[in-house]
């Protein structure tokens, strides 16, 4: 595939010289793309999987005394467990609290005296449909200060990002089998041009327009090729350089990130993709080439 014969001298006149290059660039851009959106609708999946049947209480702080915050907590406590359709509510340590406040004040900076509110994590039962409204109005109402946090306002975000993601994504990779198509339109118009003397003596002698379709589409395809695997090398080097870039930050800021087999199945076939593409694309301007020749 990568050293077949060619009748016509396609590889000495220069006329793909440009199109492994290109094809490398478009295929780096195509895999960077494709990754990123896999990668993004697989963490907004994961986010939404981790919310999914939760909601948060958080407790505003007061200046009153300790004795009276843990009095807040333990009614909210009350009030949730004895809610039908609540499986568990657990408070959330006030050393876990810093521990996520880590990214932004950092590790050990979250004075004693800040004001942190406290927050009760809860588990719904499967299935439940509670009136989580009702349930925010009459905790309010018990507990001042007290406000219920379904996250839907997040995971609709998150959805909406993660569409946008994978919009732009594909957006990208079909301008990018654009150009590339594009690109092998104008190398196989030059060829045409340079060897159509050639082409024309290989008709006198009972070449068929089929044939000589071959010989340009195979050598798109193997220049194509040559491109595209250099293209997903450097693609997949710049996914390791990010991927060890990011990882002091996973775990606080990111979720952690990682490109599974399928999807690098995926990115593997984007070399294939791009030789496609300029198989059919070189063999319909070749074909309409030549019935447009005397």
């Amino acid at each position: 595939m990568f050293r077949q014969h060619f009748d016509l001298p396609l590889g000495e006149d220069g006329s793909g010289r440009f199109v492994p290059w290109i094809v490398a660039v478009m295929v780096y851009l195509a895999t960077l793309s494709v990754a990123a959106g896999m990668a993004v609708n697989r963490s907004v999946d994961k986010w939404d999987i981790g919310l999914e049947g939760t909601v948060t209480v958080e407790i505003a702080a007061s200046n009153a005394a300790a004795e009276n915050a843990g009095e807040r907590m333990a009614r909210a406590l009350s009030l949730l467990r004895e809610t039908a359709g609540v499986r568990s509510a657990i408070p959330i340590p006030d050393d876990e609290i810093s521990r996520l406040l880590e990214p932004w004040l950092g590790q050990g900076d979250v004075p004693l005296t800040l004001p942190i509110p406290q927050l009760i994590d809860v588990r719904l039962e499967a299935g439940t449909k509670l009136d989580l409204d009702a349930l925010g109005t009459l905790l309010a109402n018990a507990v001042p200060g007290a406000r219920l946090d379904d996250h839907q306002y997040w995971t609709e975000r998150l959805s909406d990002f993660g569409r946008s993601v994978q919009i732009t994504s594909a957006f990208i990779v079909a301008l990018v089998a654009l150009a590339g198509a594009g690109t092998v339109v104008f190398a196989t118009r030059a060829g045409l041009a340079i060897h159509r003397e050639v082409i024309e003596l290989m008709h006198l002698v009972g070449s068929r327009d089929s044939y000589i379709a071959g010989q340009f589409q195979a050598h798109a395809m193997s220049l194509s090729l040559r491109g595209g695997v250099v293209g997903l090398a450097l693609g997949a080097a710049t996914l390791g350089v990010l991927r060890g870039i990011a990882a002091p930050i996973e775990g606080s800021l990111l979720p952690t990130v990682n490109i599974t087999a399928v999807a690098w199945a995926v990115l593997a076939a984007l070399p294939l993709l791009a030789g496609l593409i300029a198989t059919i694309t070189a063999r319909v301007t070749v074909v309409r080439a030549l019935r447009e020749m005397p």
